[in-house]
């Protein structure tokens, strides 16, 4: 794709994700070392999840009041600031101060929080309606390499130099990211005071509604979200604390083999991607395949992955998983930004990840707590119920995931 825009998009943010992995494992490394109490590492993916969710449920009052490109490229910068002063508080000493290190990890998920919806929302703005299944290929087969080689990379950095180079790194790329999203061309349609009739609390949750009001009235948007919800919770077996307990007790192996699980997973869902940026007319043309069958197939994958007590068939499952998995995201993602308004889609993948933030701290509970008292399968046979209830769901709205299916706007349909 010759578009210098999307090509800004795409490098500013891969140096964002690297450097978003990079100052996660910088700052666990620093507070563990610090410490040396697990409860401190494990505290900062709890206010990253938290900050995420909040951020979530707010972002709709930016999207309102400012242009996309704004928020992302100011975003990006305040994030630079931040890492800086972080960096600069460590150096100086917190060993008395901690508490202050999840106020800075908390800001910085808080704009991520804002930043992330942005990001999913733009492709339409910058590639032509024929190119977006591949532009969208492309750029999740990018984060899934990122987020398949970052923390390897991350932590050699840390064990051969330090936790503060780590951050020195992040800063240089935080710094090439900002630079590259001001750098961005986008055509947005001038805000419109959509809400101005409201004052205070009431213009407050005005604008929160707007994306839960419109994701309920489009029916591709209500369908994935309730498809989302349930693979949510299924999702949750694939948790660190659920794969640890499955390969000791059922695969019976070393716990090396928690660590290949993740890693064929993420090698899957990069193979996924590179097959729909190769092929990804015939992707756009079977996205209703993709679409329906995926769940049941990710169903009857998680059932045989939680069965099986042979490492390299999980190994082998794990990776078909990751496969269909991505072939099915993109497809909906593209559907979602086909069939939305322009100007709703921020608020969409808002929504999108508050659920997301929600259904993750269910599922951890959910599948950890069944796991403890009826044993490991009983949590996969839970997942397998999960997805099979979204492929239900996607059965009952076939028709709109049809690549015919070129509605937009306020698509109306009832999900249950």
């Amino acid at each position: 794709m010759k578009n210098k825009t999307f090509h800004f998009l795409w490098i500013g943010q891969s140096f964002a994700n690297f450097g978003d992995v990079f100052y996660i494992v910088s700052v666990v490394s620093y507070l563990y070392h610090l410490t040396s109490k697990a409860m401190a590492a494990a505290l900062v993916p709890f206010f990253v999840t938290l900050s995420l969710f909040i951020s979530g449920i707010v972002a709709p009052i930016f999207f309102e009041k400012y242009k996309l490109k704004t928020l992302l490229s100011y975003g990006q910068m305040c994030k630079t600031f931040l890492l800086l002063f972080l960096s600069l508080f460590l150096h100086w000493g917190a060993e008395h101060y901690t508490a202050i290190v999840y106020v800075f990890v908390s800001l910085i998920a808080f704009l991520d929080g804002i930043n992330n919806p942005i990001k999913n929302s733009l492709v339409p703005f910058i590639v032509s309606k024929e190119e977006i299944l591949k532009a969208n290929s492309f750029v999740n087969t990018l984060d899934q390499f990122i987020k398949l080689s970052a923390w390897p990379i991350g932590s050699l950095i840390v064990s051969v130099g330090s936790p503060f180079l780590l951050i020195h790194i992040t800063l240089l790329f935080y710094v090439v990211s900002s630079i590259l999203m001001f750098l961005l061309h986008i055509q947005e349609h001038t805000k419109k005071k959509k809400t101005a009739q409201g004052k205070g609390l009431k213009n407050f949750l005005l604008s929160i509604r707007l994306g839960w009001e419109y994701t309920w009235r489009n029916v591709h948007a209500k369908s994935i979200s309730f498809m989302s919800f349930f693979e949510g919770i299924g999702n949750g077996v694939w948790i660190s604390a659920i794969l640890y307990m499955y390969v000791k007790e059922q695969l019976h192996v070393g716990e090396e083999w928690w660590g290949y699980i993740n890693s064929v997973f993420f090698g899957g869902m990069v193979i996924g991607g590179l097959l729909s940026v190769k092929f990804s007319q015939s992707v756009e043309k079977n996205q209703q395949f993709f679409v329906l069958f995926g769940p049941f197939c990710i169903a009857i994958v998680t059932l045989l992955f939680g069965t099986t007590t042979h490492g390299a068939l999980a190994l082998m499952y794990s990776t078909l998983y990751g496969i269909i998995e991505q072939w099915k995201v993109i497809c909906l993602q593209t559907i979602l930004q086909k069939n939305a308004r322009m100007d709703a889609l921020p608020h969409v993948f808002s929504v999108q990840g508050v659920i997301s933030s929600v259904t993750f701290g269910i599922s951890a509970l959910l599948m950890s707590f069944i796991a403890d008292v009826y044993g490991i399968r009983f949590s996969f046979y839970l997942s397998v119920c999960c997805f099979l209830i979204s492929g239900w769901i996607s059965y009952r709205q076939r028709k709109i995931w049809s690549y015919k299916e070129n509605q937009k706007g306020e698509i109306t349909g009832t999900i249950l």
